[in-house]
């Protein structure tokens, strides 16, 4: 099966919903509280939507296998963690993907649409955050050229979130 990516929408935040509460469901019971049933909610991703910066993989149906919010919203908390570059950055946050679908590569391609939409924006650099106890996230990050900077406190958890970045080659 081959996915490909497009702009999210509105009409897409259902589909996205039941991937997040897949989701939140396999976190449970690994004990991760990244993401919970206060986080993250419709209307983070309406708002995604809204704001143009929620991307979304769908096959060849149309069907949404995933979604990814590209933006360079940057948490005040990022102000604490080390980088290796100054200067603008592109962001992506509540990457998700169809548990039923995963290992197909959807979340690298999300991931590339991140290097996509910075380069279209002649900005070469991208940061983003996992939480510590998200093993598979780091993973996902690591492999697709991502580097740890530092860990930051964030959204009240009692374990660390690790922030990551990588620089693009400019064109």
């Amino acid at each position: 099966m081959t996915y490909h990516i497009r702009k999210g929408k509105k009409e897409d935040i259902a589909e996205i919903m039941k991937m997040v509460r897949k989701t939140v469901d396999i976190m449970k019971r690994e004990d991760i509280d990244q993401w919970t049933d206060e986080y993250p909610l419709a209307e983070d991703f309406i708002n995604d939507a809204e704001n143009m910066s929620l991307y979304v993989a769908v096959d060849r149906e149309g069907k949404v296998a995933g979604s990814i919010t590209i933006d360079q919203a940057e948490p005040v908390e990022y102000s604490n963690s080390e980088w290796r570059k100054e200067g603008p950055a592109y962001l992506f946050h509540r990457l998700v993907v169809d548990p039923e679908v995963r290992g197909k590569g959807i979340a690298s391609l999300l991931i590339k649409q991140t290097e996509h939409v910075a380069r279209a924006n002649h900005v070469f650099y991208i940061r983003t955050d996992t939480y510590s106890l998200n093993k598979k996230a780091q993973m996902l990050f690591r492999k697709n050229g991502f580097k740890q900077t530092g860990e930051i406190e964030f959204m009240g958890k009692d374990n660390p979130f690790y922030t990551f970045d990588k620089v693009l080659e400019e064109e």
